[in-house]
C-alpha cells in the first residue's frame, strides 16, 4: 500500500547538493526504506529538512525521473516507480552517478587509489573549519606562555576537559593530565604502578585478545608479564584474573577490535576486584562518544569505589584527528605524582598550539556540535555499511556496530589474511581481525565505516562476495 513519506521520516544523512540526495533516495529505494508507489516529501519540504536550496530539489527529482526511480506528474505527488525498488537492488543508478558496481556486479579497481577502510581514523572534513581556525587564531593571539608543556601544560584545555567530561561521560571533578598520545599515557600508568609496587615481575598486565595492540606493547616497554584473555562478549571476567595485584587493560564502552560493550555487571565486578587486590584498571575510552541506538553506559571510573583503582585514558584521535596529537588521562590519586614524574622526565605532552586550540574549540561549544554532526554521519554510513553486507554477503556475522567508529566480519574457517591480501589487489585496504591476537585468533575483518563515500559501501560488499566466492566461501 502507497505511504505518504514525511520529510522528517526520510533520515538522509550527509547531503551536500542534488548528486548526493538522488544517491540518498536511490539508497532508500534499495534498502526497501522506500518502497514502489510511495509519496515523497515536497521539495519545498525537503528542502526545508536538509537546508538545501528548493533548486537543489527539484534538480534530484527531475534526474529521478529521467532515470525512471520517480514519476512526477505537475500539480501532484512525487511517487516512486513501480519497479523501481528491483531495479535499485539490482544496482542501477541514474546517469550522473558513475562507476558504481551493484550488488550482483563487480569491477576490479585497478589503476585507482585504494579506498582504506583500515580502523582508526576518524572524517576529519567533518569538523567546522571555520569554528576550527577561529580556535587556532584565538590560541595563536594569546603568545608563547612561557610554560613547561611536560610539566604545566595548557590549562586552558585541562579546565575544558573537565567540563567536557563531566558533560559527556558523567565524569565529575575531573583534573586531566595531557599527553601526545593514548599510547604515552597507558606506558605512564603502567610505569607509575610498577613504582609504587617496587619490581615489574611482580606485576601482570592482563589484556583481551584480540585485543589494542598499542597497549600490549607499551606493558612490554616497562618490562610487564602480558597475560591474554580470550574476548567475552559482555567482558573480562574476573574469575580468569587471580587474586595478586595487577594492570587490567580495558576498552569498555566498544572493545577493541569486536566491539562488544561491557555489561553492567561485569564492570561493576571489575572495579570490585580492583579495589579488593590493590589493582590498576586502565580504561580506555577512545571512541567512546559515539554510540547509535543504545543507551550510554557509565564508564568504568564514575563507579563507586573506582576513584584509587581506575585510570581513565581518552583522546582526540577519533572525536577529532590523530594528527592533533592530544591525549589525557585521569589517573587515579594515588598514582598522579608518578605520573606527572615520568611525563616531565619523558616529555610526551601535547604541543601547547594545538592544546590550547582544542580548548577554545571546546570553550564556545564547536566540539559539542560537531560530535553530534559527527554522530548522525557516522550513524548513516555504518547503516550504509551494514544494509550493503547483509545485501551481499547474508550469511556473514556482524559485530560493533553499537558504537564506535569500526566493526567486525567475522570469517569463520578461511584465512582472513588472504582476503585482506585480495580485497588489496581489488583496491580495498581492511584489517586482518587476527592481527589484532596473541593468543586466541579470530577471523575476521575489522572495517572503518566513518569515511565510507556514498557509493563506497556497496562497491566493498559486491568486492567482497566475490574475494569470498573466489575462496569456496
Amino acid at each position: 500500500m502507497a505511504r505518504t513519506v514525511g520529510p522528517g521520516a526520510l533520515v538522509l544523512g550527509e547531503i551536500a547538493g542534488a548528486a548526493d540526495l538522488v544517491e540518498a533516495i536511490v539508497d532508500r529505494i534499495a534498502d526497501g526504506i522506500l518502497t514502489d508507489g510511495d509519496r515523497l516529501p515536497s521539495s519545498r519540504a525537503l528542502a526545508e529538512q536538509l537546508g538545501l536550496s528548493r533548486g537543489t530539489v527539484v534538480r534530484a527529482f527531475d534526474e529521478l525521473a529521467a532515470a525512471g526511480f520517480v514519476v512526477a506528474v505537475h500539480g501532484s505527488a512525487t511517487r516512486v516507480s513501480e519497479g523501481a525498488g528491483q531495479a535499485a537492488r539490482a544496482g542501477a543508478r541514474t546517469r550522473e552517478v558513475r562507476g558504481a558496481a551493484s550488488a550482483t556486479a563487480f569491477v576490479p579497481r585497478q589503476g585507482r587509489p585504494l579506498d582504506d577502510l583500515r580502523p582508526g581514523i576518524p572524517d576529519a572534513t567533518l569538523v567546522d573549519e571555520r569554528a576550527w581556525r577561529s580556535a587556532v587564531r584565538k590560541a595563536a593571539a594569546e603568545g608563547l606562555a612561557g610554560l613547561n608543556p611536560w610539566e604545566e601544560p595548557s590549562p586552558r584545555l585541562r579546565t575544558e576537559l573537565a567540563g567536557h567530561l563531566r558533560r559527556h561521560r558523567g565524569i565529575g571533578a575531573a583534573d586531566p593530565v595531557l599527553f601526545d598520545s593514548s599510547r604515552s599515557a597507558i606506558a605512564a600508568l603502567c610505569a607509575a604502578f610498577v613504582a609504587q609496587r617496587g619490581d615489574a615481575g611482580d606485576v601482570a598486565f592482563h589484556a583481551e585478545d584480540p585485543g589494542y595492540r598499542g597497549a600490549v606493547l607499551m606493558a612490554r616497554e616497562q618490562g610487564l608479564e602480558v597475560r591474554f584473555h580470550r574476548v567475552h562478549p559482555d567482558g573480562i571476567d574476573v574469575a580468569e584474573l587471580g587474586d595478586r595485584p595487577a594492570i587490567v587493560f580495558t576498552t569498555p564502552a566498544h572493545q577493541y577490535p569486536l566491539g562488544h560493550r561491557m555489561s553492567v555487571d561485569r564492570r561493576v565486578a571489575l572495579v570490585d576486584w580492583a579495589r579488593r587486590t590493590g589493582s590498576l584498571v586502565i580504561e580506555d575510552d577512545y571512541d567512546g562518544e559515539f554510540r547509535y541506538g543504545v543507551a550510554p553506559l557509565p564508564a568504568l571510573v564514575t563507579l563507586p569505589g573506582a576513584e584509587e583503582s581506575v585510570a581513565y585514558v581518552g583522546t582526540s584521535s577519533k572525536s577529532l584527528a590523530p594528527d592533533l596529537r592530544v591525549a589525557w588521562c585521569l589517573p587515579p590519586e594515588g598514582l598522579r605524582r608518578a605520573v606527572d614524574r615520568w611525563l616531565a622526565v619523558h616529555r610526551r605532552g601535547p604541543s601547547s598550539l594545538p592544546a590550547d586550540a582544542l580548548g577554545h574549540f571546546i570553550a564556545v561549544g564547536a566540539m559539542d556540535r560537531h560530535l553530534a554532526r559527527a554522530a548522525r554521519v557516522y550513524s548513516d554510513r555504518r547503516g550504509r555499511l551494514v544494509a550493503a553486507l547483509k545485501r551481499a554477503c547474508p550469511d556473514l556475522a556482524v559485530t560493533g556496530v553499537e558504537a564506535g567508529l569500526h566493526l567486525c566480519v567475522l570469517l569463520p574457517d578461511l584465512d582472513d589474511r588472504a582476503v585482506v591480501h585480495a580485497l588489496e589487489d581489488a583496491g580495498w585496504r581492511a584489517r586482518a581481525l587476527s592481527s589484532q591476537s596473541e593468543n586466541h585468533p579470530v577471523s575476521g575483518l575489522v572495517l572503518n565505516y566513518s569515511r565510507l563515500g556514498g557509493r563506497d559501501a556497496a562497491e566493498f560488499a559486491a568486492a567482497l562476495r566475490v574475494v569470498l566466492s573466489r575462496s569456496g566461501a
